[in-house]
């Protein structure tokens, strides 16, 4: 490993750790990651009455240890997640090669920053160098395999929560970039990762705008809201 990749390891989680540091604990975290790593009793058996975030066993074997290790802080979970994404970053440039290297900088720090609960699944993806199987078992663990049949209603609707789409493609897409540069020829594994790069180009100034958008709506309606308050009064 060259000195400028190990710069850029560096410089890239040191970026991660102050945000995390600096920026307030993402609230899903709180709400419905930790009761779910709290609560695997009710995890594996099916109670009606509970929040289900709908992943797999083997995600919940991973991360567990490491929640319980800094006794549910959310903060020292993305901390934990950040070191162990730069010991990644290493294999990967060693594993997978540049394109996929920087690939994964940008799409691990996003989804780190933004939903944390992926990077284990990143991790697995990143694995398939090792053996094949990793390839198959990162899709196992993001979805409830091994948990109650009734808990899969509720990967219906967290894919179409808000922007979960875009977490969700960018899984896929971490996918796909890794499955092509083991498998298919470098001049088609390039065309892949140019045309997924455009693709997202798109997705997210889609997002950007529809969220402006919708701020713009919100503004604009809660003047009405308190003079219509006010007449009722």
């Amino acid at each position: 490993m060259n000195w400028e990749i190990l710069a850029t390891i560096i410089s890239v989680t040191v970026f991660r750790l102050v945000w995390i540091v600096r920026r307030p604990v993402h609230r899903d975290i709180t709400s419905y990651i930790f009761p779910g790593l709290r609560n695997l009793r009710k995890i594996v058996k099916y109670a009606p009455d509970f929040s289900y975030v709908p992943y797999g066993l083997i995600w919940y074997g991973v991360n567990v240890p490491i929640v319980r290790l800094g006794r549910y802080n959310g903060r020292f979970w993305m901390g934990a997640l950040a070191l162990i994404d730069a010991v990644f970053l290493g294999y990967i440039f060693q594993a997978l090669g540049l394109t996929v290297f920087f690939s994964y900088v940008l799409i691990g720090t996003f989804q780190l920053l933004r939903a944390p609960w992926n990077s284990s699944i990143n991790w697995l993806i990143m694995l398939a160098p090792i053996n094949w199987i990793f390839l198959l078992l990162a899709p196992i663990a993001k979805f409830p395999v091994g948990l109650p049949v009734q808990v899969w209603r509720y990967t219906g609707r967290a894919v179409g929560h808000q922007h979960n789409y875009i977490y969700f493609g960018l899984l896929g897409t971490l996918w796909l970039i890794v499955f092509s540069h083991l498998y298919l020829l470098p001049s088609v594994e390039s065309w892949i990762v140019i045309g997924l790069g455009v693709v997202w180009c798109f997705i997210f100034a889609y997002a950007f705008f529809e969220r402006r958008a919708r701020r713009r709506e919100s503004v604009g309606k809660a003047p009405s809201n308190i003079i219509l308050g006010k007449n009722e009064c």
